[in-house]
Order: structure tokens, then sequence, then C-alpha cells
């Protein structure tokens, strides 16, 4: 203990050195400091990458002090940073806990003390990777596109593919639709779409390039998920379609002139429908954790005066989906009767992309006052439902005036990633935040950067973050090889 004390206490002395100890003698202020990110009053897990920050008062200079059960550790500001080795010792020595902040601000009329406020470090861990797509807020082409993972109990992040590595043997590509089979990356999937396209699967260390369009499917495959103990896929396939607006905020809308849901096998190559009617959308398929109920959401033509033959497109801000759940079978591979989960179009709203807690408690779903791609709408939020009462509610706790829309669950129910426009409400960016087992969430923190400015900077948006307990073994030039294969065919049965 003694040993932990002294290296707080030597980092103390690097930072007083530089400012002296004048700032001990504040005056107290109920002002909060102006940070960025804001972590104050967050709960953040024990093994987050470190959590720096910048301070924005504009103060002439300033000094921080972060206090655990081992003593304070000083760091002067306005760019605070904290030491990787040092930070994880900070945060098991507080698991269960608090760390106190106190920063301390300096203007021409002397040293302030701004309200201090806590940070609770969780004894649970995050899953330690999170994969996403980095793209282009654009609409008519494909630019540079990255599938990513990250780290997120440091700041190290990787490409697992990106378009430009076969760029100038194609027009554009688009990449997207990454899944992983329960939380593990021996088996993932992901699209490509345009020149090269197909679906890319990837086995242990086998992968292949399939051609999905077989049959009388709309579509190659779209939306996935992965079971989570068999060798079994489902995807929605899509007629999508969009429109684009002259204004207002919400600039496109994307949507579905059909859709249906299939399983694929991946062993054998065989797609067969899951459900097929064309009076219902059917799309974003996900399973529940024990691999026995297949949610999705799906809409029904008749709810908004359309039938087989409309024009969908003259009636997009009245289509509405609902939240559905079909049994599954895994032994013979056999589907149940669909069971509404959450009507969301009897209060003139539309919710998509469910996402069933592992523990099999509760639901996410993305909801907005329309459509099924909610990630320009400005109405999107997140709501939760319980899946043991049937009670839904806004996510309140971590929803905002802006959009909201893609969301995962750590594989111990206790984290929840999201997609959020908060900021500028034209870029998405990370979101943590912890989730109770009294069913409620705390206040989300945006996903922790190396220099925090980076989140101003990049004109990119993230987009579908999946968590995984282990980093793909794969390296970009292995799945080049696999995207540039001659693709194989699936069969429908």
């Amino acid at each position: 203990m003694m040993k932990k004390i002294s290296i707080l206490a030597l980092i103390a002395g690097i930072a007083v050195s530089c400012t002296g100890t004048a700032y001990k003698a504040a005056q107290k202020s109920s002002k909060a400091a102006e940070i960025y990110p804001d972590y104050a009053g967050t709960v953040v897990p024990v093994n987050i990458a470190p959590l720096n920050f910048d301070i924005m008062d504009g103060a002439k200079a300033s000094v921080v002090e972060i206090s655990g059960k081992s003593g304070t550790m000083v760091l002067k500001g306005p760019q605070v940073r904290f030491p990787l080795r040092k930070w994880k010792r900070l945060l098991a020595e507080n698991a269960g806990g608090e760390i106190g902040v106190k920063v301390y601000l300096k203007d021409n009329g002397g040293w302030t003390a701004c309200e201090p406020f806590n940070i609770t470090v969780a004894r649970e861990e995050i899953d330690s990777y999170l994969t996403y797509r980095l793209i282009d807020p654009g609409y008519s082409s494909y630019g540079f596109l990255t599938l990513r993972q990250r780290d997120i109990s440091s700041f190290k992040e990787r490409d697992l593919y990106n378009n430009n590595l076969i760029k100038g043997r194609m027009e554009g590509q688009c990449i997207n639709c990454h899944s992983f089979q329960n939380y593990r990356t021996d088996n993932f999937q992901f699209h490509a779409r345009n020149t090269e396209a197909g679906t890319m699967v990837f086995t242990g260390k086998d992968g292949k390039r399939l051609d999905f369009k077989t049959g009388d499917l709309l579509s190659g495959a779209v939306y996935p998920s992965w079971h989570p103990q068999q060798n079994l896929i489902a995807y929605s396939v899509n007629s999508t379609l969009q429109l684009f607006y002259s204004h207002g905020v919400q600039r496109a809308e994307i949507f579905d002139g059909a859709s249906d849901l299939v399983l694929y096998d991946v062993d054998t190559d065989e797609v067969s429908y899951i459900v097929h009617d064309s009076l219902r959308l059917e799309t974003f398929p996900y399973w529940s954790a024990d691999g026995r109920t297949l949610y999705y959401a799906g809409a029904y033509l008749p709810d908004f005066g359309a039938d087989a033959s409309s024009e969908i497109k003259l009636m997009t801000d009245k289509v509405r989906y609902n939240i559905w759940s079909i049994p599954f079978n895994p032994s013979d591979r056999t589907f149940g009767t669909p069971e509404l989960v959450f009507d969301a179009v009897s209060d003139s709203l539309s919710a998509v992309t469910p996402r069933p807690s592992p523990d099999g408690r509760y639901l996410l779903s993305g909801v907005g006052d329309h459509g099924n791609f909610h990630i320009w709408n400005e109405k999107a939020d997140i709501y939760l439902t319980d899946l043991q009462t049937g009670e839904t509610r806004p996510l309140d706790e971590i929803n905002s005036d802006r959009a909201d829309s893609f969301k995962s669950w750590s594989s111990d129910s206790r984290w929840i990633a999201f997609t959020s426009r908060r900021e500028d409400g034209n870029y998405s960016r990370i979101y943590i935040a912890y989730f109770g087992e009294d069913g409620k969430a705390c206040k989300p923190f945006l996903l922790p950067q190396k220099d925090p400015m980076h989140n101003k900077r990049l004109f990119r948006s993230y987009n579908v973050p999946e968590f995984t307990i282990e980093k793909v073994k794969w390296t970009p030039k292995q799945i080049e090889k696999i995207v540039l294969s001659e693709p194989g065919k699936t069969h429908q049965i």
C-alpha cells in the first residue's frame, strides 16, 4: 500500500511543481466545471480505458484532484490525461465505490474550487471489444468505409477490413451488417455491396463469399443475427428504397417496399423462409440468448391502409412497426406462431431493431414516429420492455432530444452501448450506460478516447456497435482475399 500511495504522491508532486499550491486556498463555488466529455455522475466499468477529459472553461490555469481509497492524484489541466497503468490501479482499488474529482480554475480574481463530482466504479467489467463501422454521412457514394474493432479497456483500435484495400479495382464498395456468434469471434459475417458484392461468412479458420440471392428471395441477405449455439443465421431480405427531403431536419427516408425473414444454414448453404407474407413487412431479426426465440420488427400493410400492390413510398410517414417474437425448436429447426411483444403501433409509434438482454429479462427497441430506419429521425429513442411483465417504457435515462438509434447489450446484461447524434445532430457517436438489476440505466458516457477532441474532429459516424469478449483473429489482408474470392451460391429449400 505504501508503494501505491508514494506513486500517487509523486504524480501530485510533478503537477504541483508546475502550478504551485496556491489553488489549495481557492474560494469555493457552486459552479460546475465545464469538462468534455461529461463524466460527472456516471457509472463506469472497472476495466474501462482512462476517462481523459479537457477543461473547457478557458481559465488561465487549472488543476484536477482525483481521489480514491489510496490517496489523491493531482494533474495539471486543461488537458487531463491519465497514465494507463495508474488509471487501471485507481479503478481496481475503488471497484464498487467512487472516485472523487475536484477541479480548480484560476482567473484574474485568483483560484476557484468548482463543485466537486463523483464517478462510480462498478464491480462489473465490460466486454473488452466493440466492433463498429465508420461511415461518412452520405447517401449515393461509399467513400472510405472501415469495419473497425476497439479494445475499450485501452485505446487500441484496428481495422478488420476497409474498402480502400481494393481501391482502384472497383468503383466503390459498401461494407455493412456485421454479426458475431454469441459474443465470440470465431464465427462472424458481414456484407459487401456493389462490385465484388457478397456475404462474407467466417467459421474458425475458414471463410467464404456468397452470392446469397436465390430462388424467389427479394434480395440478398441484409440484416443478420447468428444463432447463439448453431451454425444458423437469421436474415431479413429487403427491397430497400430511399427518399430525400428538400427541407427539414430529417434528410432522407430509408424504407422497405417489401421484406421477409429467412434462415441460412452455414454448413449446407441452404436458405428457407421463416416468415413470408405479402401483407407484412418483417425485418431486423435477433435471437434470444438461449436460441429458442427469434425477435423481429413487423408491419402489417392493412394497418396503414395498404395492400400488396401499394406504392409504399407514397405513404412512408404512415408505416409503423411492432416488435414480434417467434418460437424456435433447435432440435428440428422448426418455427412456431408469431406473438406480439411490443404494440407500438397502437401508440402511433414504430419499433424496430429488437435486442433481448442475454439474461432473458429485458428487450431494447429503437422507436420513432414512423418507419424502420431511424438514424436520421430526431424523434428516435430507445425503449425498454420487461419480458416478464410485458411493460414497455422509454429508457429516458439514456435518451436525448436527438436521434438515439442502434444499441447492443454486453454479454452480462449490465452494459448498453448505443449510437446517438446528441452532440451535433450530424454524426453518431458511441455512448455506454450501466444497466442495473433493478431495470434502470445510469447516465451514459461517451466512449473514451486518448484525445477527447477526436470526437469533434472525426467527420464520420459510428455505426452498429457490437460487443465481443475477444478480438477477431483475421487480418485485413486475409479478409480481403475472401472478398476477392469466387462467390459460392446458396440454394433455397
